[in-house]
């Protein structure tokens, strides 16, 4: 096996990539609005003396969101300009269904020898849990720092609910888009505006609605993204309604509200106690 001399740099790290042939940065946890900025810095400094590779190491990323596109197609960019190649590796399933949803995978040549896979529930599911209803509902300020704190507090919910690594996917996937677009859109007094998350789940499905104070738009008008384009924005509604099976909008409730709906595969469920 070729040894190769890697240095493991995470987004708060500042250590040199000088001596580095082939440097490797760790993305941790998110690759989310408020939480991607960094990424591009770590691939222009691992980039100060050219190496032959960069690897973005998704072994430890959580979820990813659109807003994540933007640093990815970035650091491509400059890699590309440095002549140096931008490799990924240990990609979960999640990660790899963004970048196929938005149409972006065969721009970072993801193969299945890359993806992580895992299938299965993502909780087990007990006689009560699978007989309940299960609720939260939050309000929180608009910080992107809690866009990440509110869409796990709906994929727990989900996780009693029993669903799938795959729904669950797509559920942290759909939130995500839906909370960053109620941040970005949807709060014309940043810090001081509310976004509010409610989530109910079956055993036949799960809802969530989102809510923000921001100006009424329609959603019908939001053009489907043209990955030919390069461009990581525009992108939130249509993740949405490529992850959940329904997408409502409704405007002037005041604000906005977007309700998406997971149908949950009674299949997978079978022979649990009812």
């Amino acid at each position: 096996m070729e040894n190769q001399d890697t240095t493991q740099l995470r987004l708060t790290d500042t250590a040199s990539t000088e001596s580095d042939s082939r440097p490797v940065i760790i993305i941790p946890l998110d690759l989310c609005y408020g939480s991607a900025s960094n990424l591009v810095e770590a691939v222009r400094g691992s980039l100060a003396r050219p190496p032959e590779r960069v690897t973005l190491d998704l072994g430890e990323l959580r979820a990813m969101d659109s807003s994540g596109l933007k640093p990815l197609l970035e650091g491509r960019r400059l890699c590309e300009e440095a002549g140096v190649e931008l490799a990924l590796s240990s990609v979960s399933e999640c990660v790899a269904k963004v970048l196929r949803m938005s149409r972006f995978d065969q721009l970072f040549d993801i193969d299945d020898t890359a993806i992580r896979s895992k299938t299965g529930r993502a909780r087990p599911v007990t006689h009560r849990e699978f007989t309940d209803w299960h609720s939260c509902e939050h309000v929180a300020d608009s910080d992107p720092s809690l866009i990440g704190t509110l869409r796990e507090s709906v994929a727990k919910v989900a996780m009693d609910a029993g669903v799938s690594d795959e729904e669950l996917c797509d559920i942290r996937i759909a939130v995500g888009e839906a909370l960053t677009n109620a941040y970005k859109h949807g709060s014309p007094n940043r810090g001081r505006s509310k976004i509010s998350v409610r989530c109910m789940s079956c055993p036949e499905s799960l809802a969530v609605e989102v809510r923000d104070e921001g100006p009424p738009f329609d959603a019908d008008a939001v053009d489907d993204p043209d990955p030919a384009k390069m461009r990581d924005h525009g992108m939130g509604i249509y993740l949405m309604r490529q992850a959940m099976d329904v997408v409502e909008f409704r405007s002037g409730c005041p604000g906005n509200m977007v309700r998406m709906i997971k149908w949950l595969d009674p299949g997978k469920r079978s022979g649990e106690p009812r």
